[in-house]
């Protein structure tokens, strides 16, 4: 799927061999799962799956942070894209992901953020032109639960939804950088 050969998996033998993981970080006492890097395969499958509204690609990535999930998680929640994005892409990446490792893990869907209506684009903006997004409240997070996102950059937009729903773990899809920000 991402290098386009067609076979019986969705990623094939070559593009899967590339995958690097990113291992586990903290930002700010926000505790982040691995994920892997956001290069080369994994980078394309985040494009495919944000701008293109493959879902596939967001099986993949999900399959793979389901693997890193640890077994005391309650809940996995969702970091909403702005609604104006959803509408304009057609996917909420968090939620495909959050969904593929429901399926995976059987751990409950919980959509307790909800986003603003729209927020500037964060990609390609270097990390002071950056500015959180707003969400709110729609159901309380159970104790236990996860963040769920696509992509980690600063961690800005974590810390943001961490803060809103009182979560201090979450798991990336992929992630910018194999630095710890603590």
């Amino acid at each position: 799927m991402c290098c386009s050969t067609w076979g019986p998996d969705l990623l094939c033998r070559p593009c899967r061999s590339v995958l690097s993981k990113a291992g586990p970080t903290h930002v700010k006492g926000l505790e982040i799962a691995g994920g892997l890097l956001h290069e080369s395969v994994a980078r394309r499958l985040i494009h495919l799956l944000k701008y293109r509204g493959v879902v596939a690609a967001g099986a993949v990535l999900g399959a793979i942070m389901a693997t890193e999930m640890p077994g005391d998680v309650s809940a996995l929640v969702p970091v909403p894209r702005a609604w104006l994005r959803c509408a304009k892409y057609g996917v909420d990446p968090a939620l495909v992901l959050a969904r593929t490792i429901s399926s995976h893990t059987g751990i409950d869907v919980i959509e307790a953020l909800r986003p603003a209506l729209w927020w500037p684009a964060h990609a390609g903006a270097d990390r002071d032109a950056r500015r959180p997004p707003c969400f709110r409240i729609a159901l309380p997070a159970p104790p236990g639960s996860v963040l769920i996102d696509d992509v980690m950059t600063t961690g800005a937009t974590l810390l943001a939804a961490s803060r809103i729903a009182g979560i201090r773990r979450a798991a990336t899809a992929t992630r910018a950088d194999n630095r710890s920000n603590e």
